[in-house]
């Protein structure tokens, strides 16, 4: 299938009854526009921090005493970085539980949708803890290759479209009970995604205009361009495992 037809099928799994299809991601959006405003938060706080112990960075370094900027910097550093793995997690869950109703509406096998319950699956259906594992090993892998240039981050780069399939394979696991493992889910998607990464890759290009025009409006227009590149994608992992690619 062209990226074209992925497109068509995902508009036309979203046609009837857009709205609740929508409002199904509208937690996971909101929740990750407050996320960010966190993290912009915990870097004013560590500057005020350092404006308070006098810390001048305007001289020279030498003259900086690094003791201080340590003691004060680190705690906050990681507490933040706790709070945004924490909100990563929950967040992550939100949008899983979306992803799974996505499946099953593209698939057909899902026509009445019950919001306050359909979002909140994954915390219903013992799901979470494997997602919040799952969230935990990739994130971590990929966070400690970015301190390791250019071989890391490639290495990196390829891993996030490796395990880009993740999130789906988790779903048909759970719902086969072929469940066996995080490391299963992620092997299985890497497996999927071998010669499929730069199709991928360019694919997820043809959304680029959505991408910026978020940025630039603080992801506000997500509300109503999410659920249509959200479905896009699963309208290619079903093409993929239908070796329709």
């Amino acid at each position: 299938m062209t990226s074209s037809e992925l497109k068509q099928a995902a508009k036309l799994a979203l046609k009837d009854n857009f709205i609740t299809k929508m409002l199904l991601f509208i937690v996971p959006l909101a929740l990750s526009i407050l996320t960010s405003r966190f993290d912009n938060s915990y870097t004013v706080v560590l500057q005020h921090r350092l404006n308070d112990s006098n810390v001048d960075f305007s001289n020279a370094f030498s003259n900086v005493d690094w003791g201080i900027v340590l003691a004060i910097a680190i705690p906050i550093i990681l507490v933040g970085l706790i709070i945004s793995f924490l909100i990563t997690v929950i967040v992550t869950a939100f949008t899983t539980a979306s992803m799974f109703n996505y499946i099953e509406i593209f698939r057909g096998e899902k026509e009445d949708i019950n919001l306050s319950k359909d979002i909140l699956r994954t915390f219903n259906d013992n799901s979470f803890w494997k997602i919040a594992i799952l969230t935990l090993i990739q994130q971590l892998i990929l966070f400690l290759l970015m301190f390791i240039p250019i071989i890391g981050w490639a290495i990196a780069i390829n891993l996030g479209f490796a395990w880009s399939q993740a999130t789906y394979v988790l779903y048909d696991k759970l719902k086969n009970n072929q469940y066996q493992g995080i490391w299963d889910v992620l092997n299985t998607s890497k497996e999927m995604m071998k010669g499929y990464k730069f199709k991928y890759f360019l694919f997820n290009l043809t959304f680029i205009g959505w991408y910026i025009l978020g940025a630039f409006f603080w992801r506000l227009p997500q509300i109503w361009t999410m659920p249509y590149t959200e479905m896009s994608m699963v309208a290619f992992y079903e093409a993929r495992i239908q070796n329709r690619l």
